[in-house]
């Protein structure tokens, strides 16, 4: 099967990270982009870490990831000249994604015309709206949707994600746009023009509690150490060698017994519902941190899974590398980088046969006199535009 997007041309604007996440699955499913980016190249490419610690635009790890495959092409969009550039690369394509301000970004979607390519501006807070110049970074996107309201624990601070996971979001989401308007276009015909505000997106994704509260006025309580208590086995434990993490269920005490070879203690008064338990932890502790100190996670993990608790050990990243589910299915692959050389990326999101393929990200304007060239631009108008600045 060919890749979903071959012949499809995307061109993205902004060089910024939720840009790069969003045309990154539709490159590495098939489809041309053409990244245009500033003369000094974009945030993406400023991103670290850098091998060595030795920064340059071309070798940071999250222009090495999410930039796979793309065409880079240096247009200085603050000049007629470089507006002028950008609208005949838009001509050709499909979708145009940007990443600008708001008065950035509705001057080169007034570059589209009617037949031009389908649009999927992302912003903050939109296109319209009395917030819609406010800058906004991940951790405040994060905040202002409330999902960071309900991270952490009773009486304390409220937490964040880990760095850039909001803002990936924020991409995939607008990939997940962009997908759907290039549909439409080959099967409808038409144009789309599509906002993406990051706020929104981040408000109705997966863990937020609007339902809850507008059927019953409350908010989502944080827990408490009672609440911890009270469902053990749940949340973090140490091993041998590391750490665990449980997720407790109606029936999972049981089968936590079980698998430890105590299965009596599922029915001792003390444990047998979830108030008792909570008043009688610590006798509880006496059992379970005995049996789990002296294991490795790998020896928690399958243990306990025969009786169907459901734990699981926390890896960090080499150790992610190494898991044998991860090596059967291949779920990272390596990249061999020109200048940097073979690093290692994740995998495809998803399968389908021969539809994916990650390749090296480009050096920044390394495609700029091919695409040029391809739109007929002679040399003497490329020496011009590059003596005005208007591409480099």
């Amino acid at each position: 099967m060919a890749r979903p997007f071959a012949g499809i041309r995307v061109v993205e604007v902004g060089g910024t990270l939720a840009a790069g996440a969003a045309t990154k699955t539709l490159s590495d499913y098939g489809a041309d982009v053409i990244k245009v980016e500033p003369p000094a190249g974009g945030e993406i490419r400023r991103l670290p870490p850098f091998p060595d610690d030795r920064p340059h635009v071309d070798t940071g790890a999250c222009h090495l990831a999410l930039d796979t495959g793309k065409r880079s092409v240096v247009v200085d969009l603050g000049t007629a000249s470089g507006r002028e550039v950008l609208g005949r690369i838009a001509a050709g394509a499909q979708l145009l994604v940007l990443h600008l301000a708001p008065d950035d970004a509705e001057r080169v979607l007034s570059l589209v015309g009617e037949d031009g390519p389908s649009t999927v501006a992302i912003t903050a807070h939109g296109l319209q709206g009395p917030f819609r110049d406010r800058l906004e970074n991940d951790m405040s996107m994060f905040a202002w949707t409330t999902r960071m309201q309900h991270h952490g624990f009773a009486g304390e601070e409220p937490l964040r994600y880990a760095p850039h996971a909001a803002t990936i979001q924020v991409g995939a989401t607008a990939a997940a746009a962009g997908a759907a308007a290039i549909w439409a276009r080959e099967h409808e015909g038409g144009r789309a023009a599509l906002e993406v505000a990051g706020v929104e997106a981040l408000a109705g994704n997966v863990d937020q509690f609007f339902v809850l509260w507008s059927f019953s006025g409350a908010e989502m309580p944080r827990p408490g150490a009672g609440a911890a208590r009270a469902g053990y086995p749940a949340g973090t434990h140490r091993c041998a060698d590391g750490y665990v993490v449980f997720a407790s269920g109606a029936d999972s005490f049981a089968r936590l017994c079980a698998g430890m070879g105590r299965p009596e203690l599922a029915t001792d008064p003390r444990f047998a519902d979830p108030a008792a338990r909570a008043e009688h932890d610590d006798a509880f502790r006496s059992y379970f941190e005995p049996w789990i100190s002296a294991r490795t996670r790998d020896q928690v993990f399958t243990q306990l899974q025969a009786t169907g608790v459901m734990v699981a050990p926390i890896l960090d990243t080499s150790e992610m590398l190494v898991d044998r589910q991860v090596q059967a299915r291949g779920s990272f692959v390596q990249v061999d980088q020109p200048g940097v050389g073979v690093h290692t990326i994740a995998g495809p999101p998803f399968r389908m046969p021969d539809g994916w393929e990650a390749r090296p990200a480009p050096a920044l304007g390394e495609h700029t006199v091919e695409v040029l060239d391809a739109l007929g631009y002679s040399r003497d108008e490329q020496i011009a535009l590059f003596r005005v600045g208007a591409i480099a």
